[in-house]
């Protein structure tokens, strides 16, 4: 659907605030620790030397779930591979062409969706105006945090690039992967995808828009994990989410009634 999910978003922290609960921004989380005999089952330790006891937790962390279900006890697999997503925004004088989410039939050769328009609705909290997005594209990321071509982590680029499974996936889709890493960069390359659906746009109809960081989960073999997938292996009081299936945002309160089931 066509939602304004900045108000989604400050609505459910409103739920929380209502319910008694806390909301902590900016305390990224650098360990868990168990505690035996205290009455609380562990600790979790923050980037800015702060700490939070809790009997049981959930931990839904993105792209960094792999990393930190392994620190507290789980399975390295399946790693975490950022994949960027990048739209292309229609001009405003052709938004009458597209009056709904014009979608492309799935290619079932291919691990992505492939171009499609997206018209919003605005933002009542950032006061954005009404855009028609296209895309997204699929690229590998240079970090796991990468929202451009010049986000680079030296770890985050290590790390996927020794994992046997991305060059098991690369291989196999080794022209698709090129083709969008060209269309990335070329605006002009995307033209002939975006006529086959609108014809008449051209280049100067479109912008570069806002970018994703898709955490797409995989196996060794280089398998898109599109299920869920709860790491058994840590401590019974922590729930580790390690993958979550797309579509996130549109799926996200029925997803969170099934991680709650899981928990309890």
């Amino acid at each position: 659907g066509i939602v304004d999910w900045g108000l989604f978003a400050r609505k459910l922290a409103e739920d929380v605030s209502e319910s008694n609960g806390t909301i902590l921004v900016s305390h990224e989380v650098e360990s868990v620790e168990q505690v035996f005999g205290s009455g609380t089952d562990m600790v979790v330790k923050c980037a800015n030397g702060a700490t939070v006891r809790c009997q049981h937790a959930i931990f839904c962390a993105g792209a960094f779930a792999d990393r930190l279900a392994h620190k507290s006890g789980g399975t390295k697999l399946p790693i975490i591979i950022p994949v960027r997503g990048e739209y292309l925004e229609l001009a405003e004088d052709k938004h009458h062409l597209v009056k709904a989410l014009i979608y492309p039939v799935p290619d079932p050769s291919v691990p992505f969706l492939g171009v499609h328009f997206t018209p919003t609705m605005g933002s009542v909290t950032t006061g954005a105006g009404r855009q028609v997005l296209i895309g997204p594209n699929a690229v590998l990321a240079t970090a796991r945090e990468g929202y451009s071509w010049f986000h680079w982590n030296i770890r985050d680029v290590l790390e996927a690039a020794s994992f046997p499974g991305l060059w098991r996936l690369g291989f196999k889709h080794f022209t698709f992967g090129i083709g969008e890493m060209y269309r990335s960069i070329f605006l002009s390359a995307q033209m002939s995808e975006i006529n086959k659906y609108i014809p008449g746009i051209d280049q100067r109809d479109i912008r570069k828009g806002r970018a994703g960081v898709r955490a797409q989960a995989m196996d060794y073999q280089g398998k898109l994990i599109e299920d869920f997938v709860f790491d058994e292996a840590c401590p019974r009081q922590m729930l580790h989410v390690r993958n979550t299936p797309s579509p996130g945002a549109t799926s996200s309160l029925a997803i969170a009634k099934m991680i709650v089931d899981k928990a309890q």
